[in-house]
């Protein structure tokens, strides 16, 4: 598993000197204002870089990143940030938005799903899109290896490529804190390798105590957390009413709130994009430090244009489906489809575009067959080898009808 239908971010890219961009998801800043000086300030402000809607130089947005409009497109710009730092830090720490739930059909989906998915699935997601981001960190690094460290609790998984440049501790508790000690060692034998800590699920501050105790045990295990920098995060908030659907009032309608993802890549600011039910998004904050709830909810979300309400794209832009078509074909021309972390939307986009042959049909997931069985009218029931069997021979070209 490697990256999924594209290796691009051209649906969000950010301008940068001598280019121009006509993409849907602006990240567009346009004055940015760093403060002058140390200071601490009230608990309800964070320090910010300003983001309006004006010209702006090259220069100000030069450390700006388009947000990811799939999984693989997070993956490929998880593991380019991680192989820039890679050169000064060889720890460091993730934060991945998973492909789970609502975002299991299509990555940029802000419905919120009713009924989450349960923790082996959780599990399997996030083994997946980590495994498809070490690839892309060292592509000659080998076939990957997984493998379960918890004790029949909640699951917990380290992967390592054969090469041995590049490990992760996936997803773990705080009492996985000594698994990841060892890998770190492991990574440090020859200064060369590389330990990734992806998507703790542990609790640092804690209201009363942290996950790591109090006094000296907490404190050596923050000693040694920090010496994983933070280097990439991805994450999401739904913020305030963040409901995109009001019967009583019919059809889309949201109040004050909204949902948010925040993007942070190394040395670089913490962007805020607000998110349309439509796939849109754009950039309307980039702060010095990371955006809090409360900060969300009082000071970027109380306006109109930031809430899914307002968050609609204009007619001359192209619709989601069209730029994941045209994302497939490039994808599929080149040979760079990964279709283990593929999305339902992108199965289907594939489908509609054909870029996706019986070559292809034995890397889909059962899901994913009868996904892309339904986007050609096939039949989806049935036994996974004949539903396999069934779609490689409707992608033959000759036998495309005879299930018609």
């Amino acid at each position: 598993m490697t990256h999924a239908i594209v290796q691009r971010a051209t649906v969000a890219s950010a301008p940068r000197a001598g280019t121009a961009s006509t993409t849907r998801s602006r990240t567009v800043p346009t004055a940015v204002r760093v403060p002058n000086r140390k200071v601490d300030p009230p608990a309800h402000r964070q320090p910010c870089i300003t983001v309006l809607h004006a010209a702006s130089s090259a220069d100000a947005v030069a450390d700006l990143r388009p947000l990811p409009q799939t999984c693989a497109e997070q993956v490929t710009q998880a593991a380019s940030v991680i192989r820039a730092a890679s050169t000064s830090h060889r720890r460091q720490r993730i934060q991945l938005l998973l492909p789970i739930n609502q975002r299991k059909n299509e990555f940029t989906s802000v419905e919120s799903d009713d009924y989450g998915m349960n923790d082996a699935d959780v599990y399997k997601a996030a083994m997946e899109t980590a495994s498809a981001m070490i690839r892309a960190v060292d592509p000659d690094g080998g076939e990957m290896s997984a493998t379960r460290v918890d004790d029949d609790n909640d699951p917990v998984g380290v992967l390592q490529n054969a090469k041995g440049s590049v490990r992760a501790l996936v997803i773990p508790n705080a009492q996985n804190l000594q698994n990841l000690r060892d890998l770190a060692a492991l990574g440090d034998a020859n200064g060369t390798q590389i330990t990734l800590l992806v998507n703790p699920q542990w609790n640092e501050a804690g209201q009363v105590v942290s996950d790591f105790g109090v006094g000296p045990w907490r404190r050596k295990a923050m000693d040694f957390l920090q010496t994983f920098e933070s280097t990439y995060s991805l994450t999401e908030y739904r913020v305030g009413a963040a409901a995109t659907r009001d019967p009583a009032r019919g059809g889309d309608y949201m109040g004050v709130g909204g949902v948010a993802r925040v993007l942070k890549t190394h040395d670089s600011a913490w962007q805020t994009f607000a998110m349309g039910a439509d796939g849109s998004s754009e950039c309307v904050r980039a702060d010095a430090t990371e955006p809090t709830y409360e900060y969300l909810e009082k000071e970027v979300f109380t306006k109109f244009e930031y809430s899914l309400a307002g968050r609609r794209s204009g007619d001359t832009m192209d619709s989601l489906e069209t730029r994941l078509e045209s994302a497939a074909t490039e994808a599929s021309a080149i040979g760079t489809i990964d279709w283990s972390i593929a999305s339902t939307a992108e199965i289907n986009a594939a489908v509609r575009a054909d870029a996706i042959g019986s070559s292809d049909v034995a890397a889909l997931s059962k899901a994913g067959i009868r996904t892309a069985l339904g986007a050609m009218g096939l039949p989806t029931s049935g036994k996974l080898e004949a539903m396999r069997e069934r779609l490689a021979d409707a992608l033959l070209g000759d036998d495309k009808d005879q299930w018609d």
